[in-house]
């Protein structure tokens, strides 16, 4: 069916004349600074992703291309400001397809296949404990990359089947207001079953970490931790997800950037790794935020004096046995402690 543009009532409000320059002004105004502080967050965690080996396993480097594929997607929302800070308001589908498509709903939609696959990795490590450990990150990280190849070109193959039936729908160029025409109903399966899947796999993973018992004894410390984090990611972003069953107007303006780029914050908060590697690259943080307790106890074990030392030592010789090893223990590892950090 063509394009009727005296029908689209969207249009036809926010382009007279009056206040609704403003409103578009105003909500575009603040997705903009959400993307921009969303593509700091993103960069941020690429990074020290990049910088520290001890964040190269397979979920740390899924959760950089996830950022990565997130920030392309936080770029194109500056283009629908722009569009209107120009007095345009709205400019045709025509123009728009080249600027938005590929960055914006093709990689943007890769960030989501990217969950799926951290999903799915870390529902590995639990089930299967001894592979997971054997595995090869290589192999695990080429074999997501040519699936988000696949999955992207059948996007863009949707997205241009679409673009092909709305040429000359009058939009903002933004990402959010694409899902239109008779492949609207795809483009909205295909979310919304990626969501439900991340769902399934991440109340999974919840059930074999928290409550039962026979794999839980085989998950470390350092993996709940990690697990903890991403369910809280995940949650934030189904909550981003579904907030678009209630209204177009607040998914478009306002959620898909809050939630998007909750992955550096959360692991921040939640991950002593990712919260140690970022306080380490970036030390305003620890100013910002407060310092955390692992940082702080490194820092109170190096700034242990040597006439501390000495009194260690004296002690260990008066009680000897034992006392003796643990005491001298102690001193060493304060050493090691010392020399990591230096």
């Amino acid at each position: 069916m063509a394009y009727n543009v005296s029908a689209d009532l969207w249009f036809q409000y926010f382009n007279e004349d009056g206040p609704q320059i403003w409103i578009l002004t105003i909500a575009f105004g603040a997705r903009s600074a959400w993307a921009i502080l969303g593509i700091v967050f993103n960069i941020g965690l690429i990074y020290v992703t990049i910088c520290n080996n001890s964040l190269h396993g397979s979920c740390n480097i899924l959760l950089a291309m996830e950022s990565f594929f997130a920030t392309t997607m936080n770029a194109t929302y500056l283009v629908s400001f722009v569009v209107v800070v120009c007095g345009l308001r709205f400019i045709r589908y025509q123009y728009c397809f080249p600027i938005i498509i590929l960055p914006g709903n093709v990689l943007g939609n890769c960030a989501q296949m990217t969950m799926v696959f951290t999903g799915l990795e870390r529902l590995q490590s639990v089930l299967f404990p001894i592979w997971y450990k054997k595995r090869s990150t290589k192999t695990n990280i080429s074999l997501a990359s040519l699936l988000l190849v696949g999955y992207s070109t059948y996007q863009f193959n949707i997205y241009y089947i679409a673009y092909q039936d709305n040429m000359d729908l009058m939009v903002s160029c933004s990402t959010t207001e694409i899902i239109a025409g008779k492949m609207a109903a795809q483009m909205n399966v295909n979310g919304y079953t990626l969501s439900a899947i991340l769902m399934g796999t991440y109340t999974l993973i919840w059930v074999l970490v928290f409550k039962l018992r026979v794999t839980a004894k085989n998950v470390s410390e350092k993996n709940i931790r990690l697990a903890k984090s991403l369910m809280f990611i995940i949650g934030f972003n189904m909550v981003g997800v579904f907030i678009k069953c209630i209204g177009l107007f607040l998914f478009q303006y306002v959620t898909v950037n809050v939630f998007v780029n909750a992955n550096s914050p959360l692991l921040y908060l939640m991950s002593t790794e990712y919260r140690t590697r970022f306080n380490q690259h970036f030390p305003w943080l620890q100013k910002l935020v407060g310092k955390n307790t692992v940082v702080t106890t490194v820092s109170s074990v190096q700034s242990m004096s040597s006439s501390t030392i000495s009194k260690l030592r004296q002690n260990s010789k008066q009680s000897g046995g034992a006392n003796a090893t643990r005491t001298f223990g102690n001193i060493n590892f304060a050493r090691v402690v010392q020399r990591s950090v230096a």
